[in-house]
C-alpha cells in the first residue's frame, strides 16, 4: 500500500505476532550494569494505549536496579534463571521475593523495587500499566529509538 505511513497516529495499532527472534533485535535500555530490557510493546512503537511490554536480561553478577513505582502495576514472568526482588512498603517493611522460571510476580503501585542479582544468567518477561500518556519520559534517548523503529 502505498499511502501507508508508519509515523502517522495508530499505524501501528494492530493485532500480529512478535516473536522472541524480533525482541532480541531491539534495543535495550541499560538500568544497571550487567541488566538491561528491550521494550517490545509500546506507546512509541506501537501506539499502545494501556500498558508497555519487554523482556529484562539479567547477568549472574549484574548491579541492584532500584525504583520507586508509585503511579503503574507491574509483573514479571521469570522466562531464566530466577528473579530476586526486594520489597518495601511506605512504612519501611521489608520483605524478599523469588521467582524461578515459570513463576510470575505480581508488582503493585505504592512500593519501593529493587532487583538482586542472583548468581545465575537470567530473564523475564514484563509488562506495566497503564502506560503514562508522553511515553518514556525517563529515558528520552531510548524512546527516540523505539520511534525510529516504526515501520
Amino acid at each position: 500500500m502505498s499511502d501507508y505511513d508508519p509515523s502517522a497516529p495508530n499505524a501501528r495499532r494492530y493485532p500480529r505476532v512478535i516473536t522472541m527472534e524480533e525482541i532480541s533485535t531491539m534495543p535495550r535500555l541499560e538500568f544497571n550494569s550487567g541488566i538491561d530490557t528491550a521494550i517490545f510493546l509500546s506507546r512509541e512503537r506501537d501506539d499502545a494505549r494501556y500498558f508497555r511490554q519487554g523482556v529484562c536480561f539479567m547477568e549472574p553478577d549484574h548491579a541492584g536496579y532500584h525504583w520507586d513505582q508509585s503511579n503503574f502495576d507491574e509483573t514479571h514472568y521469570c522466562l531464566k534463571g530466577q528473579i530476586r526482588l526486594r520489597v518495601q512498603d511506605a512504612h519501611s517493611r521489608e520483605v524478599v521475593l523469588e521467582a524461578a522460571e515459570g513463576e510470575h510476580i505480581y508488582l503493585p503501585g505504592g512500593y519501593s523495587y529493587t532487583l538482586e542479582p542472583t548468581g545465575v544468567e537470567s530473564a523475564f518477561f514484563w509488562t506495566s500499566g497503564p502506560s503514562p500518556r508522553a511515553g518514556l519520559v525517563e529515558a528520552p534517548d531510548y524512546s527516540a529509538q523505539l520511534k525510529s523503529l516504526r515501520k
